[in-house]
């Protein structure tokens, strides 16, 4: 599993041409994200470099091995949750279950019938007004995941705040105005890594990439607006 998982990250990685990527944990340790936070808290900043991304790393099947360059590391943060929600749906079908959503972290990962309900009906967060919705959607099978800045937050010791998404391309928080990204895909896996990669760019960009690769989504800006993909009112309730 930690070898399909990292090899799928490394998919991802070049699915958006670097916007998702494993390799920036030294970046995001050098940030001041030296453990899981909720709120805003001081955290201290400590010496971080950056491995050269994902492209060094390597998944060697045959052998059973998973190298990343000397000083490097890997964060799947961003797809952990995505890829076991996955995992463990499918376990659950082949277990016999008719119906399965499972729920990590907010990554969600649905297979078969709700009960008598035809389909799954799901609610994206309004991170502005929670715990209102900003849409609500039928989903027959699928993964949804949302990637944000309002939560694992810290202030740095010069007094700014800084948030956990890592932009590969600034080795920093990143600061394109996106509050939060919700993807709908074939697998949560999947939506975890469009999540990611969304929120490195602005709102109308985030959409055009969405639409680019014909994935449903939504994003939320700083000021509130909401950005919707033209595939997403295929899935509204």
């Amino acid at each position: 599993d930690t070898l399909a998982v990292v090899s799928r990250a490394i998919d991802g990685w070049q699915q958006t041409s670097g916007r998702f990527d494993i390799a920036t944990l030294p970046a995001l340790i050098a940030s001041g994200y030296t453990h899981s936070t909720v709120d805003d808290i001081a955290a201290p900043l400590v010496p971080g470099t950056r491995s050269g991304g994902s492209a060094l790393v390597r998944v060697d099947y045959v052998a059973s091995t998973l190298t990343v360059p000397e000083g490097g590391a890997i964060d799947l943060g961003g797809i952990g949750k995505g890829f076991a929600a996955d995992v463990v749906a499918e376990e659950l079908i082949e277990a016999g279950v008719t119906g399965a959503l499972v729920n990590l972290g907010g990554d969600i990962s649905v297979l078969g019938r709700p009960g008598d309900q035809p389909v799954w009906v799901l609610g994206i967060e309004n991170p502005h007004d929670a715990p209102n919705h900003v849409a609500v959607f039928r989903l027959e099978t699928g993964g949804v995941a949302t990637s944000g800045t309002t939560v694992r937050r810290w202030v740095k010791p010069d007094g700014t705040k800084a948030h956990h998404v890592i932009d590969p391309s600034t080795l920093h928080p990143s600061a394109s105005g996106v509050t939060t990204a919700t993807v709908i895909a074939s697998d949560a896996a999947t939506a975890e890594v469009f999540a990611t990669a969304a929120m490195m760019l602005s709102g109308h960009d985030a959409i055009a990439l969405l639409d680019g690769v014909r994935l449903a989504g939504l994003v939320v800006t700083d000021d509130g607006t909401v950005h919707r993909t033209t595939t997403l009112k295929n899935f509204e309730v």
